[in-house]
């Protein structure tokens, strides 16, 4: 039996006809691209941070992220990065099934997903960490939207992580790193970048001042840790921050006021 969706309505709508207009609304908003995606091209995402909260207020900057997503050449598969907050397991995945969306089903690519805890022990297959955790979940109707010339062969990996500690972060990243870069495999990191003190950061590209900062505002640290990831991964490989897009919040709040789609190039 397939992963049931568990994040909609309360991130995206329910239904087929109402999550494809709030992402075509999205994509053609005055603050969004304006447009649906071109052809692709030979420019690739190799690794991408975008928002991970509701369609409502996020939809116009998420869509800038995904235009290039959508127009980058299409990979063997994905791996969508997000936060454990449902289990002690450090690093989880979950091969058990496909995922369901009501855009239909997203295939599980439980062959590099098994190579992968091959080459990275500490990952653990499980229920538990994935059954109601939204984190990965939100990216995957963007993605099949993004991919909607190629969706017969569209899978991904999905991994959660719930660690506060930086050196074990930096460990992984010595593993992940060349696995993602060998198999050639996009890692889409699902995380809310919440104010432009931590976009500066991730440009500057400083896990170790980023982390303090984090520690400083008194912010729950795990839930950086896939930012932090993608950010050591990044220093592994050279790259540097890009920030495809920012802006506020469309709905008015006293906490989440700022999203940003971010590659690493």
């Amino acid at each position: 039996m397939n992963r049931k969706p568990i994040a909609c309505p309360a991130f995206y709508p329910n239904t087929f006809e109402k999550l494809d207009r709030a992402i075509q609304d999205a994509f053609k908003s005055k603050t969004g691209p304006g447009t649906l995606q071109a052809k692709r091209r030979n420019s690739t995402v190799d690794l991408f941070i975008a928002p991970c909260d509701t369609i409502e207020k996020t939809g116009p900057c998420t869509a800038w992220g995904y235009m290039d997503i959508a127009e980058a050449p299409f990979p063997e598969t994905y791996m969508i990065l997000g936060t454990n907050n449902q289990s002690d397991t450090k690093f989880s995945t979950y091969l058990f099934a496909d995922w369901e969306t009501p855009f239909g089903p997203v295939k599980v690519n439980q062959e590099k997903g098994k190579e992968l805890m091959e080459v990275f022990p500490q990952i653990l297959n499980e229920h538990t960490a994935h059954a109601k955790e939204h984190s990965v979940e939100v990216q995957l109707p963007w993605l099949q939207f993004a991919s909607r010339d190629k969706l017969d062969s569209l899978t991904f990996i999905p991994l959660v992580i719930n660690t506060t500690s930086l050196k074990e972060i930096q460990k992984a990243a010595e593993v992940l790193s060349p696995f993602l870069a060998e198999h050639k495999i996009p890692l889409i990191v699902s995380q809310n970048i919440d104010d432009t003190a931590t976009l500066q950061y991730i440009k500057s590209g400083d896990t170790g001042a980023l982390h303090n900062y984090k520690q400083r505002k008194q912010t729950d640290l795990k839930e950086i840790a896939p930012l932090l990831l993608v950010m050591e991964i990044a220093k592994l490989q050279k790259k540097h921050a890009t920030i495809i897009n920012e802006q506020p919040s469309r709905i008015k709040s006293k906490e989440k006021t700022h999203y940003a789609c971010v590659k690493f190039q």
